[in-house]
């Protein structure tokens, strides 16, 4: 993948595992706010919860050699359980994967997944150790790419142009969820 200037995606950005956000907040020219440290022309931080990405670090483990390619789904952070105080309620934070095999039969039979939805995020191992995106790469607002040995410090985010975004790893839980049943037939 690259960037708008046709350039590879550079390895040497910085980003962070495991803060909290606490940058100078700004406002992009599409009118999203963003935390950033240095402010200005800095893409918005990918926020995920340290269990998921666990589990995603797993999933990513197992399968090796192979890839793993997940869709990923956020939660506004004031929905979350035990979110810290200095995350603004309103922001996104990753906390729900859905398993790549959802819809296969749906698939199969026309060709395209409508088996699960787009999400708002991707997960990607590179079993080759490549932290790079690459044009084979399925794409979403944002990505997250993981390499061996698929530790925390092994995964890169991306935004959907291949920027480098800030990884923020969020110590909370989604909310708890019910499927609430229908109205009994008599």
């Amino acid at each position: 993948m690259a960037d708008g200037e046709g350039t590879p995606v550079s390895d040497d950005a910085t980003r962070a595992a495991g803060a909290e956000g606490d940058g100078e907040e700004w406002d992009d020219p599409a009118g999203a706010t963003a935390s950033s440290d240095a402010g200005g022309d800095d893409p918005q931080p990918v926020h995920i919860t340290a269990d998921l990405l666990s589990l995603l670090l797993e999933r990513a483990a197992d399968a090796d050699p192979d890839d793993e390619n997940v869709v990923l789904d956020a939660t506004a952070a004031g929905d979350l359980v035990d979110a810290p105080a200095n995350l603004d309620p309103s922001t996104p934070v990753l906390t729900h994967f859905y398993f790549p095999t959802a819809g296969g039969s749906v698939s199969a039979v026309f060709g395209m997944d409508l088996g699960r939805p787009s999400g708002s995020a991707r997960f990607l191992s590179h079993p080759d150790a490549d932290r790079r995106l690459t044009e084979e790469d399925d794409l979403a607002a944002a990505v997250l790419v993981a390499v061996p040995p698929y530790d925390v410090d092994d995964v890169v985010a991306y935004d959907r142009r291949g920027r480098r975004r800030r990884l923020v790893v969020v110590d909370a839980a989604p909310p708890e969820e019910r499927v609430e049943e229908g109205p009994e037939e008599s």
